[in-house]
């Protein structure tokens, strides 16, 4: 069966000391509302296969964090990003600047 794209979940933001993610502000798009180009940069860079966790957590503060929850027919996928700026910056890893290039089109979505 193929996994349809159902929902995406996104929170990103600075975590001042003795804030917790869950004090971040979320955007989530369901269905037809999850941006067609996202859909795409979604199959395009192949995000998920890259679930997980990247950067370091300790490389700031505040530390700037992204998490991508995507929520397919069957299956959640959930990608934490740390310090992605620095993470993007201090190394050669393709999948951060994968996930970078989708999390860089939901930033242009975001009209909170």
């Amino acid at each position: 069966m193929i996994q349809n794209l159902e929902q995406i979940e996104y929170r990103q933001g600075m975590l001042e000391k003795g804030m917790k993610p869950e004090d971040l502000p979320v955007k989530v798009w369901r269905g037809s509302k999850v941006p067609a180009d996202v859909c795409a940069a979604v199959n395009t860079e192949n995000l998920l296969n890259l679930g997980g966790v990247y950067g370091d957590k300790k490389a700031g503060d505040p530390v700037e964090y992204d998490n991508l929850k995507l929520v397919l027919t069957d299956d959640t996928v959930e990608i934490t990003v740390f310090n992605r700026g620095i993470a993007l910056f201090m190394s050669d890893d393709e999948r951060i600047r994968r996930i970078h290039r989708v999390l860089c089109k939901l930033d242009g979505t975001r009209k909170d």
